[in-house]
Order: C-alpha cells, then structure tokens, then sequence
C-alpha cells in the first residue's frame, strides 16, 4: 500500500520544529526508560501535568503492544516533537501486522474468558490522544499520536463594542491583540465561518506564534479592531482563507476589501498556486473569487443552509495527474471542465488484490457546527462497513454534517469510492492542491 505523505513535508511552516529522539530495543525492560522519556519530553515542551500523564500512558500501551509483535533483536525510534500548542510523538518501526483498527471512534474490544485482547492497550492509547496519523515510509511505519495543550474556553472577560473606523490601517496583529479578535469574532460570528480553534483564543495566539496561522487586523490611528482575517498553509501549494471578519463596520467600508488584498499580498511571492475559503462569511468580496462547489449544512433548528466555498487561482494552473474510481470518473471530468483545471485521470479499481482485512479512519470534529470529517488512514476490505459503523455513531452523537475527504494524489485512497456510494455518500467538491493531490469532499446524505 502506498503511504501518506506526512503532514510536514506538506506544510510550509515558518518556525522550526523542536525535537528529542530516543532509539531503544523492543523488550519490556526498557518500558521505564521510554515512558520517561516521554513524560519529561512533553513538560518541557510545555504540556500541562494531565495532558504530559495522558501521552506517558498512551506510549506505555503502544510500547508493550509493539514489544508483543516485535521480532528479536528488534528496536524502533520514539520522536518527541514541540508543534507550540500540542506535542507530537512519532514511533517507527518495523512491523508487517499492526492492526490499527482499534483507532476507529467506533472501536470496542471484548474480554472473554481467555483474558484481555492485546489491542486493548492500543484502544486505551485512542482514547488518551487527541487524533492520531500512520503512515508507511520506506520499509517503517510511522505511528504518530498528537497530544494538545489545554486552553481555557473564550473568557468572560469584558469584550469591547467594535466602532466605526473613521480611517483605515491593515496590519500584522500584537500578540495581545489576538485573542481579544477571538472573542470578537466569537461574538459577531457562527459556526461553521468560525473555525474550531477559536473557541480557545489562548490557542489561537500559539497557532500563530508558531506559525500555523498567520492574521491581518484592521485598525485606526487610535487602535480599535474594526475587523481581522486569517490564513494558513492547508497543503504545499494551497493557503487556505478564513474571514474576513467585519466588526460593526458601515455597508460601504473598506475593512474586507483591504483585509483581503492584505493576505494576497502576503503570499504573492509565495510558491502558493491558489487561495480557497471553505466557509466564507457574507462579508467576503464575491468579484474576487469563483465559487468552488457548496456543502449543506443542518441547522440545530432542523432548517438548512448552503455554504459556497470561494477560491483564487494565483498562478496559471500547470495540470495535474490524479487517481480515481470509474465511479468518480464522470464527476470529476465534470467539474475540472467547469473549474479550467488541467488534469489527467489515471483509473484505480479492486481487481482481486489483497488487501488489509481492516479499515482504519479518522475523525475531525467540530461540535459547534455539528460536523465531523472523516479521513482516510488505512484502507480494508471492511472500508464500506467501517463507513457504515462510523456513520451511524456519529448520527447517534447528534452529529449530522458528515464528510468524508478523499486525496487523488494517494493512489489508494479512491478505492474507497464504492463504499461510500453504497453507505450515502455523495462527491460535492473539488478542493485543488489541498494534499498530495486534488482532495474530493463527500457529503453524507446530501441533499
């Protein structure tokens, strides 16, 4: 099977990350040393106590697990990275048979009379982490688990009344300036325009500190916000947009407009080859933008609503080579016609190969916009009952915006094309460049 490129080598970050490495054999009287290893790792990084305690049992788990299924003589790598607002630790090891399944939200194991089931150390790990990668690389296998910080809530501190701006300054926000712009645009704006992050303003300020989000405010001479906007590196050569967000400002202002032009200045000289805003507010200017395709969202008073994404070329569009199912054949030459995207098709299908008798997904939630998006980690002959089990947990959550991602540039992931048509999903659309490839998004259900 083909592996996932790792998000690092995706990712244009601006500060490098911090990292300590231990190289140890696979045998249980080395279980101390690795989990010390990781508990000062992530205090130094500067985890709090429960969350440095939760990663030190989920290495505890993976270890012993890994360990039971090691060859002699074998050792692997544990890597402790410092990402600012969360810890990442990557394992890597030699191993033809890791059942991962045990990752599914939807995973449960079943003591019986014989005793405990080995993967139920990795189900525990599940639960300790916040979301999780694997991938292949060479002849190693990656296990990455991501612990985050723990961030207070928006605070219910005083939030000032944004005024008009009687003249106009875009630029870079002071630190302090970010989360008090948090609780603004919490107060002025909703799910799903509002990312899931900015729930935690504190967090928000680390995202750009360490260089995941970069901001844009808009001022007057006497410093009062008036409106700010975001953006981030979703893949090599996309940025990813969110806002504007427009503060108590009169109809014909100019703080989106400018907020706007502001970012594609930014990344101008960048090797960024377009700008997509996924959850536009009203206040983005429409004559900037082409609209991309729509998603349906259900509203908590049962109504709905259609959110256009907009996106930017920046460049001209040099053409692409994407995998896919004959299923998504007609889709796809559909919408790269109307898009003007250059791209060749090359065909994937299941013609009687083997493959992992499970499947493995995971999950991204935003529980303010009741949506979870699903991606693709290991592909299984049980892929449509997997989706099948994933949907009806999430539905059984109150969660009924549910997606599911899919990268063209990862040669396996199409095979997941009939199952998802057979489970209620349908191709709603295109987003260029956003992984490895073009990545295709699926809509439960849509209507």
């Amino acid at each position: 099977m083909s592996s996932v490129i790792p998000e690092e080598l995706l990712v244009e970050r601006t500060v490098r990350k911090s990292e300590v490495v231990l190289k140890v054999q696979a045998e249980l009287d080395f279980l101390p040393v690795a989990t010390s290893f990781v508990e000062k790792a992530a205090l130094a990084f500067g985890l709090g106590e429960a969350e440095a305690l939760a990663l030190t049992l989920a290495t505890e788990e993976v270890f012993v697990y890994l360990c039971h299924g090691a060859g002699p003589g074998a050792d692997f790598q544990v890597i402790c990275r410092s990402r600012g607002y969360f810890v990442e630790e990557d394992f890597q090891f030699e191993a033809e048979h890791f059942d991962m399944s045990v990752f599914n939200i939807t995973s449960s194991v079943c003591v019986t009379q014989e005793g405990v089931p080995a993967e139920t150390g990795l189900l525990l790990a599940s639960r300790m982490v916040d979301r999780f990668r694997l991938f292949r690389k060479e002849d190693l296998l990656h296990l990455i688990v991501v612990k985050e910080k723990s961030y207070p809530t928006s605070m219910d501190t005083r939030i000032p009344e944004a005024i008009p701006l009687r003249e106009l300054t875009i630029r870079t926000p002071e630190p302090e300036e970010l989360p008090l712009l948090v609780r603004m645009i919490n107060r002025h704006y909703v799910s799903p325009s509002v990312p899931p992050s900015f729930v935690f303003p504190g967090k928000v300020s680390d995202m750009a500190a360490c260089g995941d989000y970069h901001a844009a405010v808009a001022v007057d001479s006497a410093g009062h916000l008036g409106g700010g906007i975001f953006w981030r590196w979703e893949a090599h050569r996309l940025v990813e947009l969110f806002g504007p967000y427009v503060l108590n400002q009169p109809p014909e202002s100019a703080v989106a407009g400018s907020l706007v032009d502001h970012c594609l200045n930014a990344i101008a000289r960048t090797r960024a080859l377009g700008l997509i805003n996924r959850y536009p507010t009203p206040d983005l200017p429409s004559e900037s933008f082409e609209p991309l395709g729509s998603l349906t969202f259900q509203r908590p008073d049962g109504g709905q609503a259609d959110i256009v994404a907009a996106y930017r070329h920046l460049e001209e569009d040099a053409g692409l080579t994407v995998w896919a199912h004959p299923l998504l054949e007609e889709f796809l030459q559909r919408e790269f016609a109307r898009l003007f995207f250059a791209r060749e098709i090359n065909l994937v299908q299941d013609e009687g190969e083997k493959s992992s008798p499970y499947t493995v997904l995971s999950a991204e939630f935003d529980r303010n916009a009741a949506r979870a998006t699903l991606q693709p980690v290991w592909f299984g002959e049980d892929s449509r009952d997997a989706l099948v089990c994933h949907v009806e947990t999430l539905l059984q959550e109150d969660i009924p915006n549910i997606f599911f991602e899919m990268d063209l540039g990862v040669p396996w992931q199409p095979r997941f094309s009939p199952g998802l048509v057979e489970s209620g999903f349908e191709p709603r659309l295109v987003l260029p460049y956003a992984g490895r490839g073009d990545i295709v998004v699926f809509q439960y259900k849509a209507v």
